[in-house]
């Protein structure tokens, strides 16, 4: 009886230095795990950073346009705020895609004038572009 007792009680000693170790081995993987998730993490981290930095690299000057006031009744304004624009020009339509023909008038470095006396009211569209930027943008704008 003596010996069933002592083998019963080292058995439990073992199922218990096991459970210990499996224990010990869940928490040891839990923090490698972790450390896994946390280095994989930065990893992307830096990546994101890289991919960033590139844009803002290649990334192209803003294009600022102005066109006012809007509704217009004797003029619009175009102001442009970037430097590099050779040769800009402009196209007025109106809203079924009609042509018009325009001049405008350059008032500074960036600023140009187009007259619209005698035109009649409603939507138009006025396009700007330099065809050696490739550059081409739409504005809808109201005579009144």
């Amino acid at each position: 009886m003596t010996f069933i007792l002592f083998y019963h009680y080292n058995f439990l000693l073992n199922l218990l230095s096991f459970a210990e170790m499996l224990v010990r081995l869940f928490f040891l993987l839990h923090i490698v795990s972790i450390q896994c998730f946390f280095s994989a993490a930065q990893d992307l981290s830096d990546e994101n950073q890289k991919v960033s930095q590139q844009l803002l690299n290649n990334f192209d000057p803003i294009n600022i346009i102005g066109v006012y006031p809007n509704p217009a009744t004797d003029y619009i304004i175009i102001e442009i705020k970037r430097p590099g624009y050779h040769n800009i020009r402009f196209a007025l339509t109106s809203m079924i895609g009609n042509e018009i023909e325009i001049t405008s008038e350059q008032l500074g470095e960036d600023k140009f004038r187009i007259g619209l006396i005698g035109y009649p009211a409603g939507f138009y569209f006025l396009v700007i572009q330099d065809d050696l930027l490739q550059f081409k943008k739409a504005f809808r704008f109201l005579i009144k």
